[in-house]
């Protein structure tokens, strides 16, 4: 019988007995939660610890690449498409496309050059672009008929 109908019940002690239950049944379940939530917070806790720890032990390695790559790029430096192992005539081809595309477009063309088959998000990571850029830039290069697109997967097409 449910608490609804025992409370619709004429007798006031079955009335209160229903209550209590029902009461005893709802702390008991409170206590359960509070228990869950202490437990996943104090995981959360060693988590953020783990991070604060890797934070301060990568830290100096991250600030070190930084002051390097701030240098290369103060020098002019550009990774071009010949150092990444294609057949020079092919690399050409591609730089003649990165100069017809400039900026994101380009960008896409050079990392999938370096790095072959990419997701979107590593294309965004790679040309450092916003997320929102993305699929605009991924559309123009496949309507240009530069790109394979396999699953969630883009590369340059063979030339």
């Amino acid at each position: 019988m449910s608490s609804l109908s025992l409370i619709a019940s004429t007798d006031p002690r079955q009335q209160i007995e229903a209550l209590q239950r029902e009461l005893y049944q709802r702390n008991r379940q409170l206590a359960e939660v509070e228990e869950a939530l202490r437990q996943e917070r104090g995981k959360n806790a060693m988590i953020e610890a783990g991070v604060a720890q890797l934070r301060t032990a990568l830290s100096p390695l991250y600030q070190g690449l930084c002051r390097v790559f701030g240098e290369i790029d103060a020098m002019g430096v550009e990774i071009s498409g010949v150092d990444s192992g294609m057949d020079p005539r092919k690399a050409a081809v591609w730089e003649d496309w990165k100069h017809k595309m400039p900026g994101i477009p380009a960008r896409f063309i050079e990392a999938l050059m370096l790095h072959g088959e990419l997701t979107q998000t590593q294309l965004r990571l790679h040309a450092k672009c916003a997320q929102g850029s993305v699929a605009g830039v991924v559309s123009q290069l496949w309507k240009a008929g530069l790109i394979n697109k396999n699953g969630g997967r883009i590369s340059l097409k063979e030339l």
